[in-house]
């Protein structure tokens, strides 16, 4: 029979040597249930009323099978999206979702998912399952029961267990059995794998005080993190390895509440049972079913784009000792969610809510782009996004007005900033030939050559601070960053069909040219022999339009927004300057070529409209004479110097003073003159 746990690093089918002693009787044990060649009914479920369909393994009643009803993996509805499934590798060893591994009872541990006939199934409630625990003369000493219960129009079940102790003797229990098992590997390999492991957690008690509310971790720890380095010697990951507690939380004294493994749109996260939620306490917060936590892996020696049998985890939990009194019984009751990261699902669940789970939705890529992606940013362009869905029905439009908007809030900052690169650039060619005499004049004397430049630029009228004219555009990119991420995570997209379905409509159906926001636009379908992956990309199965019309978006963008050239650049820069803008009309579309295609759209119209911003800006400038190096130069002396040339005044005026060995006297003039 097959083990629901990988128990050592020996293959399940090795046997004991044949001289080897037998082993003793446990002292107790899960005694076989009458039944054991029949597979465990499904739970039956209603598509109409219940979001859920349960499927059971009889090893540890795990789940073989967790799917969601209503959601389907592709736009073609065929299949419902699987978010939780047993797991085999070649030596027959299996790892299940949510099974009943062991119970260590006073000491003595006993399996419950060591064989197939361990459990009976209730046929009057499909939902309820028992095993019995004996004694070495086959005394019936403890009943476990195991009941799932769906609850009806949510994405949560939960898993009633409990052990009745039928002694006259107190037991001491501690239980150990599976949480989530990895999400499926994305097909899409656009943005990483998002594949993540999330902790929900109560802070010590001196910092938590009075209130019971749960933090979200925002350390995004990724799948790759969690299953660690390869041995070298071996090269498998290692078997096991702690989850929880971890260094980080034992250091801040977190308490555990949940623990989810998530990916781009879905989560699966184990947590306590709230029976009261609005009024629950810290306490009733604790995951007492997961003291520790830790993550084995099965087919640790595989490689990663292994499809028959790629590396996969799951989440192995033990709970903190709970004593049942003699005639009594003792409760290990979990919850699960398993649904879609969307916000207003989660904050429609009072027990999501009161645990703090709606916090789970998070729009961000994590590592460098992390710090940037501000949370409050992010859930402020969803909701003018969902504002606009809400007007036009159709989220591709909502999209680019939603850049429109943004790009409108942020034209002053854009304006201003165009207008100094400009006229830097101007200055700069106009200053060329006299900076190039300068040169050749001081080419022996580094600081003289300094000084002079420096008298040269105030007489020119040029301010430093002209350099620093792309500034603000660069303290724009947190805002695009978040857009950028909103629309890559944001569920709402996910099977959206563009500008109200028109291709689809159009075609009958045929055609599935931006028939999914949250998939590459597949424009010209490829037949199914020269499909391929490609590592940046995922699986390619057709040819996709919007990244090509992005690279020439791209290059009329460049062309528009680059300033002009300085004269005073060597040959060699130039030619970086060009290749740069090379890699930017080409590479980037190449990198967004699988990218999904509500992404595609934001890029193609955030360029589309920089480009006619950027040429209103330049006749703007043309206008009013603003590029004019003559009147740039008289208006800088009739505005007088900024900050930075009252800087450069000061740094001249102490120079000066030291050369003739003076003081103060310089800077007590030159804050007189201020």
């Amino acid at each position: 029979s097959d083990p629901a746990l990988p128990a050592d690093d020996q293959p399940a089918d090795t046997q004991p040597a044949p001289d080897a002693e037998p082993e003793p009787e446990p002292a107790l044990f899960a005694r076989p249930q009458p039944g054991a060649d029949q597979p465990f009914v499904p739970l039956a479920t209603d598509p109409d009323t219940d979001r859920l369909t349960l499927e059971f393994s009889r090893l540890g009643v795990g789940i073989a099978s967790l799917s969601l009803n209503g959601i389907y993996e592709t736009i073609k509805r065929e299949k419902h999206v699987t978010l939780q499934e047993a797991h085999a590798d070649p030596n027959g060893v299996m790892i299940l979702p949510f099974a009943l591994d062991k119970i260590v009872i006073n000491d003595v541990p006993v399996y419950l998912a060591a064989r197939n006939d361990l459990w009976r199934q209730d046929p009057d409630d499909p939902g309820r399952f028992t095993a019995e625990i004996a004694d070495r003369e086959g005394r019936l000493v403890a009943r476990v029961t195991r009941r799932f219960v769906v609850e009806p129009g949510a994405y949560e079940f939960t898993i009633e267990q409990s052990l009745e102790n039928l002694t006259d003797e107190p037991m001491t229990t501690v239980w150990t059995q599976t949480g989530p098992v990895d999400m499926k590997t994305p097909r899409s390999l656009y943005g990483g794998d998002k594949r993540r492991v999330r902790f929900g957690y109560l802070l010590a008690p001196e910092r938590q005080g009075s209130s019971s509310a749960v933090t979200a971790d925002s350390r995004l720890t990724p799948r790759t993190k969690l299953l660690g380095k390869r041995d070298k010697a071996t090269g498998g990951y290692p078997l096991t390895d702690h989850v929880w507690p971890a260094e980080w939380t034992s250091q801040a004294g977190h308490r555990l509440s949940w623990i989810a493994m998530t990916d781009r749109y879905f989560a699966v996260a184990a947590h306590p049972v709230l029976h009261d939620p609005e009024h629950a306490g810290v306490e009733e917060k604790l995951l007492t079913e997961g003291d520790s936590i830790k993550r084995v892996v099965l087919n640790r020696f595989s490689q990663t784009n292994d499809a028959d049998a790629p590396p996969t985890m799951v989440l192995s939990m033990t709970s903190t000792p709970r004593v049942a009194p003699p005639g009594g019984s003792v409760d290990a009751s979990i919850g699960v969610y398993a649904g879609p990261l969307n916000e207003p699902e989660l904050r429609a669940d009072p027990v999501a809510v009161a645990l703090g789970l709606d916090d789970i939705v998070i729009y961000n890529f994590g590592s460098l782009c992390a710090f940037c992606t501000f949370s409050w940013l992010t859930h402020a362009l969803l909701i003018v996004l969902r504002a606009l869905h809400a007007i036009t029905f159709d989220w591709a439009i909502s999209i680019i007005l939603l850049v429109i908007v943004v790009r409108s809030i942020l034209h002053p900052i854009t304006r201003w900033s165009q207008i100094r690169m400009q006229r830097f650039g101007v200055q700069m060619q106009a200053m060329a030939p006299k900076q190039k005499l300068l040169k050749e004049k001081y080419a022996d004397d580094p600081k003289r050559l300094q000084q002079e430049t420096a008298k040269l630029w105030r007489e020119e009228g040029i301010s430093p601070a002209g350099m620093l004219g792309c500034l603000p555009m660069f303290l724009q990119s947190p805002v695009w960053i978040a857009l950028y991420a909103t629309l890559y995570f944001v569920y709402d997209l996910r099977h959206e069909p563009a500008f109200y379905g028109v291709f689809q409509k159009i075609s009958g159906g045929q055609w599935g040219f931006l028939a999914d926001l949250a998939s590459p636009d597949q424009a010209i379908p490829l037949p199914s022999f020269m499909h391929f992956s490609f590592w940046i990309w995922g699986s390619v199965t057709a040819i996709n339009v919007l990244p090509i019309i992005m690279a020439f978006v791209f290059f009329a963008h460049q062309k528009y927004l680059t300033p002009p050239t300085a004269a005073t650049l060597t040959p060699e820069q130039q030619q970086q300057q060009k290749m740069m803008k090379i890699m930017m009309i080409f590479m980037f579309p190449l990198f967004m070529y699988a990218a999904p295609s509500g992404l595609a759209l934001y890029f193609v119209t955030n360029s589309t409209i920089a480009i006619f911003e950027n040429r209103w800006i330049r006749a703007h400038m043309k206008k009013h004479d603003m590029l004019d190096p003559d009147k740039i130069r008289e208006a800088r002396k009739n505005k007088g110097g900024g900050f930075i040339q009252r800087l450069q005044d000061l740094a001249e005026a102490q120079r000066a003073a030291r050369e003739q060995g003076g003081s103060s006297t310089p800077v007590r003039q030159y804050k007189k003159r201020k």
